[in-house]
């Protein structure tokens, strides 16, 4: 059986229809690509995913927020806020802070100044001062004259024709002195207590007030300026108390 014989193109017609091509592949001009469109619609993504990212992000950092806005009692849709609590005023100092007396820890023969030409100094035996007419003064703690097993305060005092006194006495008591409060004819004062270290059981107290003349020619001076000298703890309680005129 004879099989039906294909078409043969020749060299020639071959050549001929690639020239074809050529030509027609040179008359098409290729489309402008959208590079504008490209960038909107990248932008367009771009807003969207990072619109999602932040939302996503948000969301965890509000969840614990809400969380603890519920446990600190404010209902979700209320609006009321939760006022913080009132600090808490503790228990003010039974010394006030614009009255508070001075105390000084001194070493043994110590010298204080407490005015032009008085000086007061301890030693283990007792008090010592001195005034610009008496140089040399002491009191012993040593000598019996002193009970020292029951609290008490002692007095010393002086006086200048200007109405200047120095006052100045030994206290004794159980306590750490804290302040030092004298009372006298010319009104109300705060004092400074002394002590060596080691809390001895005893120390030094002492006091300028001036005392005006119509006081000092009243009978109200006549048995001393002093009335009164109490020595506090820090806690507010008496270490010792004495009452030197009425």
């Amino acid at each position: 059986m004879n099989r039906p014989s294909r078409n043969q193109t020749s060299p020639a017609e071959a050549e001929l229809l690639r020239e074809v091509f050529a030509e027609a592949a040179l008359d098409v001009t290729p489309s402008v690509v959208p590079l504008a469109a490209i960038e909107r619609e990248g932008r367009r993504r771009k807003r969207r995913r990072r619109a999602a990212v932040l939302g996503a992000a948000c969301g965890v950092l509000l969840a614990p927020l809400a969380v603890v806005v519920l446990q600190g009692g404010i209902s979700p849709g209320g609006s009321e806020r939760v006022a913080p609590p009132a600090a808490s005023s503790g228990p003010r100092p039974s010394v006030s802070a614009s009255r508070a007396g001075k105390v000084r820890v001194v070493t043994p023969g110590e010298r204080v100044k407490v005015s032009t030409g008085i000086e007061i100094w301890l030693t283990e035996d007792g008090k010592h001062w001195s005034e610009p007419d008496q140089p040399t003064q002491f009191r012993s703690v040593t000598d019996g004259n002193l009970d020292l097993s029951t609290p008490g305060v002692s007095l010393q005092e002086s006086g200048q024709d200007n109405g200047l006194f120095f006052l100045s006495g030994i206290f004794y008591g159980e306590g750490e002195p804290a302040r030092v409060a004298v009372e006298t004819v010319a009104g109300d004062l705060d004092g400074t207590a002394l002590t060596l270290a080691g809390r001895p059981g005893w120390g030094v107290w002492y006091a300028e007030v001036k005392v005006p003349q119509a006081l000092l020619s009243s009978s109200d001076a006549a048995m001393g300026v002093t009335r009164r000298v109490t020595v506090y703890d820090s806690a507010g309680g008496v270490i010792a108390s004495q009452e030197f005129s009425a």
